[in-house]
């Protein structure tokens, strides 16, 4: 076979015959009833001509000619071209780097978060704390801002549980106020303790006419015929003393007049374990004084041990204390005058 022809080499190439009754075609043209071959793209140039078909014999004159026996086309592969290069190999794609976390970074990038989720529900908890307090005050404001809404009534007296004005009436007059008026009544408390220091009851004394328990004109204030009995207890804290003093009128109006003329004091009362202190209007003793119901209330304040003419200043500031407790004290009475009225 002959390179690049695809003839065998052997093969005897005839002269073409035509046929009866046919023009000779066109030299480079296809016989009658054959249709072009185009030519391969992608090749050099056109394909290979195919080797020839042996001559037909004519038939006897006067035959139909047979038909034309079709030429065989050889197959033809294209031949890649200089043009077209062969795929590339495929190789995978290179994957990143991946280095070992930082553990450290992390652990604080966490850390971080943690403290902001905290100081958010910190946040929202006193949001919610103010905007429940902001409900109520206003829900205060509101209720005490209506009209005919309920007035605060009377404070109630110490010791009673009974308003002021109740409690008052049945302290005021010897009628009503039947209760004991001894020391151990008036002065229920063996200690008190005032601004931390722990004042001792150490002496108690009842003195009638009551002008014999006062210095200074105040026993002409109360009264000998007005004033029933002057009863004093002293109460010690170190070298100060106090003591205080309750004048006993039959009625409000008794203890209402000797208060209004007061002059003097009434002496510190001495005892066992308690010096002589505070006997003159001149010795420099604190002294107050009060009224409440039928009774007046008085203390005077100074020390067992300083010259007569110096205060107590530890003495001064528990004086008002122990006034404050005597008044209690008196209006607790109107609670069995009330039990028993």
């Amino acid at each position: 076979m002959s390179e690049g022809t695809g003839v065998p080499s052997d093969w005897t190439r005839q002269p073409a015959q035509p046929v009866q009754g046919q023009q000779p075609g066109t030299p480079g043209q296809p016989p009658q009833g054959q249709q072009p071959v185009p030519p391969v793209a992608g090749g050099f140039g056109p394909p290979p001509v195919p080797y020839s078909q042996p001559a037909q014999q004519l038939p006897p004159q006067g035959q139909p000619l047979p038909p034309p026996i079709p030429q065989q086309q050889q197959p033809f592969a294209p031949q890649p071209g200089p043009q077209q290069a062969p795929p590339p190999h495929w190789q995978p794609a290179p994957q990143p780097f991946q280095a070992e976390p930082n553990w450290t970074q992390l652990a604080d990038q966490h850390e971080n978060e943690s403290r902001k989720r905290r100081r958010i529900w910190i946040g929202a908890a006193v949001l919610a704390v103010v905007l429940v307090g902001g409900v109520v005050a206003a829900g205060v404001v509101i209720s005490g801002g209506k009209k005919g809404g309920d007035k605060p009534g009377p404070k109630p007296a110490a010791s009673t549980g009974l308003p002021l004005e109740q409690a008052l009436p049945l302290i005021s007059d010897a009628s009503t106020d039947k209760a004991p008026v001894d020391a151990a009544t008036l002065f229920p408390d063996q200690t008190r303790t005032i601004d931390g220091k722990v004042w001792t009851r150490m002496v108690t004394g009842s003195t009638s006419p009551c002008s014999k328990a006062t210095t200074g004109g105040l026993g002409l204030a109360l009264g000998d015929d007005a004033c029933r009995s002057l009863v004093r207890a002293t109460y010690v804290s170190g070298e100060s003393a106090v003591t205080v003093g309750i004048a006993v009128f039959d009625n409000k109006a008794g203890a209402d007049k000797a208060l209004g003329r007061h002059a003097g004091l009434v002496q510190g009362l001495s005892g066992p374990g308690v010096a002589t202190f505070c006997v003159t209007d001149k010795s420099g003793c604190v002294e107050t004084h009060a009224a409440v119901g039928r009774f007046g209330y008085f203390t005077v304040a100074g020390s067992l041990k300083q010259a007569p003419d110096q205060a107590d200043p530890a003495a001064a500031a528990a004086a008002g204390p122990l006034g404050d407790r005597a008044k209690e004290v008196l209006l607790g009475r109107a609670k069995p005058a009330a039990t028993a009225g």
